[in-house]
């Protein structure tokens, strides 16, 4: 599909839907807030490539209607592991941006805690705000379109965030100039203009910059990875390592990476002694971080 759209000098969100009657309130309401826009007429929706008027409205303006047809996102709630699932949520047909706002929305659900010291309330966030937002607004503003009835895939686990993007790197794009933001080419200019504009993105190739720089103080970080056919982001929890020592650190690292290791493993791994590494799988034990399954010489350790 790019290459037949490049041949012909357009892009999938510059071109005419099959839809005529469109209404934009979300769409209108934060274009008001944001650069105090009266009215959202036809004159501003052809400056935003939303309307041209010479065919009527674009895929662009479709995505940001709330007649939007275009596939949504599918949200899943994992338990310890992909095959324990606690809830599910599609996310379709209304405007891009109720999209984008329901799925924070469930973020702040599941990823938020509350804490009472007298008066004072706080919340914390077990993953950074930035890195999500600006991970879901890639996946958005950057995914192929095109692809049939193919949805955003956000899988949100107990120790990480999994979003996968439907569609490659567009045409003069590799890994290593996507994931290292030495460049951008936007596959859906109108659509990132547009989110830029609603300050819903900084500006045009810094997303994975500032995922980074979200986990900057972090011990764990960011994954990105790329297929012929997806682009995906990791996003793993920060807090559970905010009152671990060096030591059980390693341990905690070794397990998110391996699931499930027995005593050995980890130990060769750490390069801890053999009464150094019992010591710490107790203290994690006790700490409720970490389990252990099977008996005798079968024991593995898992996270909780």
């Amino acid at each position: 599909m790019d290459m037949i759209l490049k041949d012909r000098n357009l892009t999938f969100d510059q071109l005419p839907c099959k839809k005529e009657d469109l209404t934009f309130p979300t769409l209108e309401k934060l274009l008001q807030k944001k650069i105090g826009l009266e009215t959202l007429g036809k004159d501003t929706m052809t400056t935003f490539d939303l309307y041209d008027k010479s065919y009527g409205y674009t895929n662009a303006g479709l995505l940001f209607s709330s007649e939007n047809s275009l596939p949504g996102v599918d949200i899943v709630r994992f338990g310890t592991d992909h095959n324990e699932i606690l809830a599910r949520r599609t996310l379709e047909k209304q405007s891009v941006l109720d999209i984008y706002n329901d799925a924070c929305d469930l973020f702040f659900l599941f990823y938020s805690s509350e804490r009472i010291e007298g008066m004072e309330r706080t919340v914390s966030l077990r993953i950074p705000e930035v890195a999500f937002r600006e991970a879901l607004a890639n996946a958005l503003v950057h995914r192929d379109w095109s692809i049939g009835n193919a949805r955003i895939q956000i899988a949100m686990l107990e120790d990480r965030i999994e979003i996968i993007s439907p569609g490659g790197f567009p045409e003069n794009m590799n890994e290593t100039l996507y994931f290292q933001d030495f460049y951008s080419v936007p596959r859906n200019p109108h659509i990132a203009y547009v989110f830029l504009r609603l300050g819903l993105i900084e500006r045009f190739g810094t997303g994975v910059r500032r995922i980074l720089n979200s986990y900057q103080n972090e011990i764990v970080k960011p994954s990105f990875h790329a297929t012929e056919n997806t682009i995906s982001v990791t996003l793993p929890v920060v807090n559970q390592l905010t009152d671990l020592s060096p030591d059980q650190q390693k341990i905690y690292l070794f397990l998110m990476e391996k699931k499930f290791a027995g005593r050995q493993a980890i130990e060769d791994h750490c390069g801890f002694s053999r009464s150094k590494t019992t010591n710490l799988l107790n203290q994690l034990m006790a700490a409720h971080i970490i389990g252990r399954t099977g008996n005798s010489r079968s024991v593995e350790y898992f996270l909780l």
